[in-house]
């Protein structure tokens, strides 16, 4: 099986003053696994692997499900969710061509805690947890690549919350487009990007945002109006793009637009 080339995500800095913005951990968080690993370990890796792919909405697993695999996105993308007992959907983590996932209770054994549905038409490479744990013997520097994935993802998680007590719906939007926008910075927008103009290709509804910040929708809807109207962001072929980057660096820094 021929490796597939990833798109390597790129942070994108908001300025000098935003080194506890932990966009760091964000970036790493959401590290193209497949890619950081040398040519000898990519080989053995997918020879133990097979491809699946998966329609817009359909699942991958659901929660209850047996862990048997852990998985790397070729191409689509992946959204992480929990179900609450009335069906309320709460967005956890979206994971972007390169990312490994599902590994959270692979050692343990206990039953899959949530659901990862294909946001859209996506393929994904399965590795059954006994070769994944073999191939992780035998790379040990694979193996830390795999914790350090997971370590920043706690570390994101964290400042996510702490982010829904402490900044104002308009901030929460802003940083979420930004960051957003820096995970699909290698993926070409068909639409095309005017010079200046930032592209978040991933297709995210209101309801989608409002359940990723703690938001309800209206209020997501009438922030997003009002970014429109002051020609900050454009929505365009179902998905956005920020026109004005600097706008949304400022709100993040703290200051006046």
């Amino acid at each position: 099986m021929n490796p597939a080339v990833f798109p390597t995500p790129i942070g994108f800095p908001l300025g000098p003053d935003a080194n506890d913005d932990g966009d760091v951990d964000w970036s790493n968080a959401h590290a193209n696994f497949l890619s950081s690993l040398h040519p000898g370990e990519i080989k053995d890796l997918l020879a133990c692997s097979r491809r699946l792919d998966l329609k817009s909405r359909s699942h991958l697993f659901r929660a209850g499900d047996r862990p048997d695999n852990v998985y790397i996105v070729v191409n689509g993308c992946i959204r992480l969710i929990q179900l609450s007992p009335g069906g309320k959907e709460t967005i956890l983590w979206f994971n972007f061509p390169g990312e490994i996932f599902g590994m959270a209770e692979l050692w343990s054994g206990n039953q899959r805690q949530i659901h990862a549905v294909a946001n859209e038409p996506t393929q994904v490479y399965s590795i059954r947890r006994q070769d994944f744990t073999a191939f992780l013997g035998r790379h040990p520097e694979a193996a830390m690549k795999a914790i350090g994935v997971l370590s920043a993802r706690v570390r994101s998680l964290g400042r996510m919350l702490a982010g829904l007590t402490s900044d104002n719906v308009e901030t929460r939007i802003a940083r979420l487009l930004m960051r957003f926008a820096a995970i699909s910075s290698g993926t070409r927008c068909t639409a095309g990007e005017p010079d200046g103009e930032l592209c978040v290709n991933i297709r995210l509804t209101h309801q989608d945002m409002a359940n990723l910040i703690g938001a309800s929708r209206q209020t997501v809807t009438t922030t997003l109006a009002h970014l429109r109207k002051i020609g900050a962001v454009r929505t365009v072929s179902q998905h956005f793009h920020i026109v004005q980057p600097e706008h949304l660096r400022q709100l993040l820094q703290g200051g006046t637009p």
